[in-house]
């Protein structure tokens, strides 16, 4: 929240952002020239990291597919227009993950199908993006000797703005590689007073297993309003292998989630309504009659997946547990880090884990002063 841009682009593209090979060399002036150059182009090259040998994606215009979303608190989410606007921000943003689909040509290209296998993406959010502007992803050259590595990823706005600063890797494990979440999670200050929205400690477990599962024809769940068909026809980059009609012809002989449906799958209530549950405080009764059933505004700070035994699969059911793992602020924000293990129900082996800071923005809640000094005095006496 501390990095949002206050500029917008004067032009908001209304048409559907292509495919695979679309065509919107016609309809932006940057993308037309993009478009017609060669891959050695200067045209290619990386605006906020010039002369970095990397791989280039193409202009792509991502849709605000959550305008609809559930959040419940007494307000909308972040990504309706209006809530965003009360809130300082110009336009609402698309959810950050959104934009992980647009690597999937380049983490190919550096990686093969082993990515979807034992792949990570990690990235830390700098400035948002609204429905339909135009950002492209970058990728830099990985070492083509090497079948295990780590590789930084980035993407821009037109201007070079960057939308957002992470890693990608390959065939490393957790403590084999640090990661741009992990080195986020590392450098939290601690905590003066008691946070007034994250009030567990860290280490702290939820106490319900959950269940998970996305398939082609259901919607995902209340945070994601809409089918995995849905998605695919408005989907930043298309591929084969996400699909109901080709998924078959995948390595694996069936269709796998793309890359943002990692965030999906693991946010919460996936194919169901199954809340996450953390454990009760009991001497925190005060603070739940003072909110009565408000919270505050919402966004991701940064979010990682790392495929341990990939790929995530259409229409098969998973099993969720969670942990927090960080928690601090910003002057703007309180945030908590919680990681999600997604894991294989009869077996219990790990497929995947996210790491996911979660931004609550402060302004967004009324009374928020007076309740973090009375959260603070409640701390101190506890001393």
């Amino acid at each position: 929240p501390t990095d949002r841009p206050t500029d917008r682009p004067t032009d908001r593209p209304t048409d559907r952002s292509p495919g695979i090979g679309g065509g919107a060399a016609g309809r932006h002036p940057v993308m037309a020239a993009t478009a017609a150059a060669g891959a050695g182009s200067p045209l290619y090259a990386s605006i906020s990291r010039p002369g970095v040998d990397c791989l280039v994606g193409e202009w792509r215009r991502p849709h605000n597919d959550l305008q609809d979303q559930q959040v419940g608190g007494g307000h909308k989410a972040i990504h309706d227009d209006e809530t965003a606007a009360k809130i300082g921000f110009g336009a609402a943003p698309i959810h950050g993950t959104v934009h992980w689909s647009q690597f999937t040509p380049l983490l190919l290209q550096a990686f093969g199908p082993a990515w979807f296998e034992t792949g990570s993406i990690s990235v830390h959010f700098v400035t948002p993006v609204s429905h339909l502007q135009p950002v492209r992803a970058f990728l830099a050259r990985p070492d083509p000797t090497k079948q295990a590595q780590q590789v930084d990823i980035w993407m821009e706005h037109l201007d070079g703005r960057v939308v957002f600063n992470g890693t990608a890797s390959v065939g490393l494990k957790r403590g084999e590689m640090q990661t741009m979440a992990q080195s986020k999670v590392a450098s939290i200050k601690p905590v003066k007073g008691n946070l007034l929205f994250v009030r567990h400690s860290v280490g702290t477990k939820t106490t319900n297993l959950e269940t998970a599962k996305i398939d082609f024809e259901s919607k995902v769940g209340p945070l994601f309003p809409f089918t995995l068909n849905q998605k695919l026809d408005i989907i930043t980059e298309f591929h084969p292998w996400f699909s109901e009609a080709a998924g078959a012809s995948s390595p694996w002989g069936r269709a796998i989630l793309p890359p943002e449906a990692f965030n999906q799958i693991m946010l919460g209530m996936a194919g169901n309504n199954e809340p996450a549950i953390w454990p009760k405080i009991p001497e925190d009764a005060w603070l739940a009659e003072a909110f009565a059933g408000r919270t505050p505004v919402g966004l991701f700070g940064g979010c990682e997946v790392i495929l341990h035994a990939g790929p995530i699969f259409v229409g098969e059911s998973y099993e969720i547990t969670r942990e927090l793992v960080g928690r601090g602020e910003t002057p703007r924000a309180e945030f908590k880090w919680v990681r999600t293990l997604l894991r294989e129900p009869k077996t219990g082996r790990l497929i995947a884990e996210m790491t996911l800071q979660e931004m609550m923005l402060k302004s967004s809640f009324d009374g928020y002063d007076a309740l973090r000094a009375r959260s603070d005095a409640v701390g101190a006496a506890k001393l």
